[in-house]
């Protein structure tokens, strides 16, 4: 599954979920890029956890309008600063059981996600909406 391919999984699944469409101007910058933006030499990309936990972190804050909580179990990952940028979005994902870790406290942050994994995580990250 790609990138791009990911992101419209995830807003089909939301949709269908709360019968209704996204919130307008209420994205942020990064989902902006994904809907509006997205180049296309990015088109291929393959999903990697880190972005995956980017973009339901970033649906989690702006559109489901859950705050942060404070970091547990994830501060111990061993590559949790490896992207500091995604650093945040992995904790959020992880302590709340969205995103899994690869092995023994190690995210695996450029792994690779199947279609079946993908879809997996958008049905966990979509039951916060109760």
């Amino acid at each position: 599954m790609t990138e791009k391919e990911f992101f419209d999984y995830f807003i089909e699944e939301y949709v269908n979920k709360t019968g209704g469409d996204l919130p307008a101007g209420e994205l942020g910058y990064y989902l902006e890029y994904f809907l509006d933006n997205y180049p296309p030499e990015k088109l291929g990309l393959k999903l990697t956890k880190k972005i995956a936990a980017r973009i339901i972190h970033e649906f989690m804050v702006n559109v489901f309008k859950i705050e942060d909580s404070e970091w547990k179990e994830s501060a111990k990952l061993k590559d949790i600063y490896d992207c500091r940028v995604c650093s945040n979005a992995i904790a959020q994902v992880y302590d709340r059981g969205i995103i899994e870790a690869s092995s023994d406290m190690v995210f695996g942050l450029n792994d690779h996600l199947t279609k079946d994994q993908a879809q997996e995580i958008t049905a966990r990250a979509l039951a916060l909406l109760g």
